[in-house]
């Protein structure tokens, strides 16, 4: 574990150098009178950009970590971690192993002490934990029967499955939330996107006025209501399962379905805005003028200056599919994240909770980044140098 730590301290200390270097470059600090390809690399704008947009997602990460970290503190934690524990033994010494278990959790400690120690066990270092804890025959100690070391420690459900590692729920559940989401995307993106093309391409028409009508008809239906309408259509009309079984994959369409064409209407919205934008534009003038086909505008030039600001849109889509849908997953009873949630907190399952809504944040987040830098790199006409 020693070695571990002195490796982390070394990269830690080489991410700092290398930031450090980035600015000092970018910035004409260090480097001023040399051309050649270290300062070409360290001097390039997408660099520092990338640079300070990671940043910036880990103060909103650590924010997001701090807010929900006192949000869950306002119960009790004897609530949380000692009702209905310990039924065998008398009232005081349940009282006493209550304060045992909040000493052993540090949660006897100030709120301050426990967010730095929460923070410190969800950073990817090496530390022991107790996976299997029992209590003496005297009720006067717990005893440790396995222990073993880990990177990342959320802590142990308290209702659910009491004394389970949280980070088992994820490893459940996460797989099945993505299969669903992956499928839903797909459904997205090879709908929507023709579809927008098509309203675009005969605006005002038939076909675009039968889009917009179902983009407005999705837009004014709340969502919960939309997916309870495609759930009776899909089992009562098509015959589909209603119950999600992981092992029947034909029961996985409804969800996908669900999931897929709700998506739909916002893609195809966005890709008519864009590319009847661009039909206006004076490149599109020039090329009519040339005598240039319609399609080819269309398909070379229109829809390739069009699609640049959807970019962003399937990176963060794909990474999104690991949340899967709260709602779409909880109407089928499918056993995946989003579901989870909701039964972690009709149960009351604070740690479990907590850990979810960091995860969701952090991929959220991870999502929100990587669709920035894709559209930086993929649209030439995003300036990205500095003022200087």
């Amino acid at each position: 574990m020693t070695n571990l730590i002195i490796v982390y301290v070394l990269v830690v200390a080489l991410i700092v150098a290398f930031i450090l270097t980035t600015y000092l470059v970018s910035h004409n600090h260090i480097m001023k009178y040399t051309d050649n390809w270290v300062k070409r690399f360290f001097a390039h704008p997408m660099l520092m950009y990338s640079i300070r947009r990671i940043l910036s997602a880990f103060i909103s990460l650590l924010l997001t970590i701090i807010v929900t970290f006192f949000l869950l503190r306002i119960d009790d934690p004897r609530t949380v971690y000692c009702a209905g524990k310990w039924i065998k033994f008398s009232p005081q010494q349940q009282e006493f192993l209550c304060s045992l278990k909040l000493h052993r959790l540090g949660l006897d400690q100030n709120l301050f002490v426990q967010l730095i120690r929460y923070i410190y066990d969800i950073l990817p270092f090496p530390k022991s934990i107790c996976v299997n804890e029992v209590t003496n025959s005297s009720g006067s100690a717990f005893i440790c029967l396995t222990e073993k070391v880990t990177l990342i420690n959320f802590g142990t459900s308290t209702s659910i499955s009491p004394g389970k590692q949280v980070v088992d729920f994820f490893t459940e559940t996460m797989p099945w939330s993505l299969y669903i989401g992956l499928g839903g995307l797909v459904i997205e993106i090879f709908i929507g996107y023709p579809m927008g093309v098509m309203m675009a391409k005969y605006k005002n028409r038939w076909f675009d006025k039968l889009g917009n009508a179902y983009i407005i008809l999705v837009g004014s239906i709340p969502g919960l209501v939309y997916y309870y309408i495609l759930q009776a259509l899909f089992t009562e009309v098509f015959g589909l399962p209603i119950i999600w079984d992981r092992g029947n994959v034909i029961s996985w369409i409804p969800q996908m379905l669900t999931l897929g064409l709700g998506g739909v209407a916002g893609i195809a919205l966005w890709v008519r805005r864009y590319m009847v934008d661009e039909f206006g534009a004076d490149y599109v003038k020039f090329a009519r003028s040339k005598g240039v086909p319609e399609n080819t505008i269309l398909f070379k030039h229109v829809l390739r200056n069009a699609a640049v600001p959807l970019v962003r849109s399937i990176p963060a889509g794909v990474i999104y599919c690991l949340l899967g849908s709260y709602f779409v997953e909880s109407i089928y009873n499918v056993e995946g994240f989003g579901d989870l949630l909701i039964t972690s907190i009709n149960r009351n399952d604070y740690p479990l909770t907590q850990a979810i809504v960091v995860v969701s944040a952090i991929i959220s987040i991870i999502a929100s980044l990587v669709g920035d830098i894709t559209t930086a790199i993929a649209d030439p006409r995003v300036s990205l140098t500095s003022k200087n």
